[in-house]
C-alpha cells in the first residue's frame, strides 16, 4: 500500500479585518492612570470552496486598554492564513488548526497590534508570546470535564 506524503504549507498570510478605536482621544493622552489591558484570542477555520486541500485559519486578537470606565483604545485584528493541508490524519487536524496555525499567525497579528496602537498615538503595545499548545490542552481538559450536551 502506497502512503501519500503529508503536506502542510503556508500559501498566504494576510490581514482579513482590522479595527482601531480611541473613543476618548485626545483626553486619553493626558490620563495619568495606567490602563489595564485585556487580550482576547480566538481561532476559526474554514475550507476554501472548490479547493479541498486549502484551509483558511483566522486568528482574532482583541485588545482593550481601559482605566476605570474610560477606554484608552480598542484594537481587533483578524490575521488569516491560507494553508495547504493534505494527507494529514483526521485525529491530528484539531491540534494542527488550534496550535500550529495560530502559532504561525500570532507574530504577524502581534506586529499589527503594535503598529496600530502606535499609530493611534499611544506607546506601541508588544503582546507577550502565546503558548497555543497549552491553551489547546486546557481546552481539551475543560471539554473532558464539562462535555457539551
Amino acid at each position: 500500500m502506497d502512503e501519500q506524503e503529508a503536506v502542510f504549507m503556508i500559501e498566504r498570510i494576510y490581514v482579513k479585518d482590522i479595527s482601531f478605536e480611541s473613543p476618548n482621544a485626545p483626553l486619553s493622552f493626558v490620563q495619568t492612570e495606567a490602563p489595564t489591558v485585556d487580550v482576547g484570542l480566538n481561532t476559526t477555520s474554514n475550507g476554501v470552496e472548490g479547493m479541498d486541500d486549502l484551509t483558511e485559519v483566522t486568528l482574532t486578537v482583541t485588545v482593550k486598554a481601559k482605566a476605570g470606565e474610560s477606554t484608552y483604545f480598542a484594537v481587533e485584528v483578524q490575521q488569516s492564513g491560507l494553508f495547504r493541508i493534505q494527507n494529514i490524519p483526521d485525529e491530528h487536524m484539531p491540534a494542527l488548526i488550534a496550535v500550529h496555525c495560530p502559532t504561525i499567525l500570532f507574530p504577524y497579528a502581534r506586529e499589527v497590534v503594535a503598529d496600530m496602537v502606535g499609530r493611534g498615538g499611544f506607546q506601541p503595545l508588544h503582546l507577550h508570546p502565546v503558548n497555543f499548545e497549552a491553551l489547546y490542552q486546557q481546552a481539551q481538559v475543560q471539554q473532558q470535564n464539562y462535555p457539551t450536551q
